[in-house]
């Protein structure tokens, strides 16, 4: 585990499961004004298989997926006994809160090469920490992250959302931080840092994908992106798994464990996937 500390404010609102599927209140996290807040008792698992009762292969065929999010994890999903049902319960958790940060990311860099000067993306060389007038690097910073790379990363370091972090800090990707007075839970051996607490979901997602982006650690990772994004206009978590050696505290092995959850549950599939009703914009 690698990261830095990087929080959100919480906005809890609520959404109905789409007119296809039978409409079940819950708890969850969106972020549409017309929504009304909701706060029910915690989630069960059922609760959560009920509001989230969409096809993962429908999602990989169409490349988009329902607005639908789940704002925090308060069950065990180790309690789903059987192996396969715990990973489609996982993965259709995260995968609609991966599309919208990854559409967010597209708004940002679609604004990038639409600005006809740099004080109109002014906020977006601070956010990223890039210097003004650097457009081509802010692009290299500016980018998503493969699906199946986000997905396989939140199960390993979640421990497919049953670790303690994800539970009780909503942290999916194992981020550190070294501010004692930022929100964070101690590691039972932990060596003068915490384990970041977030509001949700959301946010912990979000922390990930601007860790990656920003942090001088992974510059290799963004450069390989960029080489396939001129290439063949594909990013693959497969090929980009490798460069995230920093990551771990097993870098000798953490790029083929990340490639072996890709292989083995399909992950693949979901590259590209947005969420429905989402407008095409820069960057695939």
């Amino acid at each position: 585990m690698f990261g830095i500390d990087l929080r959100q404010g919480p906005r809890w609102l609520a959404v109905g499961v789409l007119a296809a599927v039978l409409v079940v209140l819950v708890r969850l996290e969106a972020d549409r004004v017309s929504d009304r807040g909701v706060h029910l008792k915690p989630l069960t698992v059922k609760d959560i298989n009920a509001a989230l009762d969409y096809s993962l292969n429908e999602v990989a065929r169409t490349k988009r997926v329902p607005r639908l999010f789940i704002g925090s994890l308060e069950v065990d999903l180790g309690r789903i006994r059987d192996v396969n049902e715990k990973k489609r319960t996982f993965f259709r958790i995260m995968l609609p809160i991966i599309a919208r940060e990854n559409d967010r990311i597209r708004a940002a860099r679609a604004r990038i090469l639409a600005a006809a000067d740099d004080e109109e993306i002014a906020d977006l060389f601070a956010a990223y920490k890039v210097e003004p007038g650097q457009r081509e690097q802010l692009l290299r910073h500016v980018d998503v992250m493969p699906a199946s790379l986000a997905l396989a990363q939140a199960a390993v370091e979640s421990g497919w959302g049953s670790s303690r972090f994800a539970r009780h800090g909503n942290n999916f990707f194992g981020m550190r931080t070294y501010d004692d007075d930022a929100p964070g839970i101690a590691p039972k051996e932990a060596d003068g840092f915490k384990v970041s607490a977030y509001p949700n979901i959301a946010a912990s997602v979000r922390a990930y994908m601007r860790n990656l982006n920003t942090h001088m650690a992974y510059a290799a990772f963004r450069r390989e992106r960029v080489r396939h994004r001129h290439g063949d206009g594909r990013i693959s978590g497969l090929a980009l798994a490798g460069l995230l050696t920093s990551y771990s505290e097993i870098p000798e092995t953490y790029g083929a464990h990340l490639r072996a959850v890709i292989n083995k549950d399909r992950l693949q599939r979901f590259e590209g996937v947005r969420l429905q009703g989402a407008l095409p914009s820069a960057g695939s």
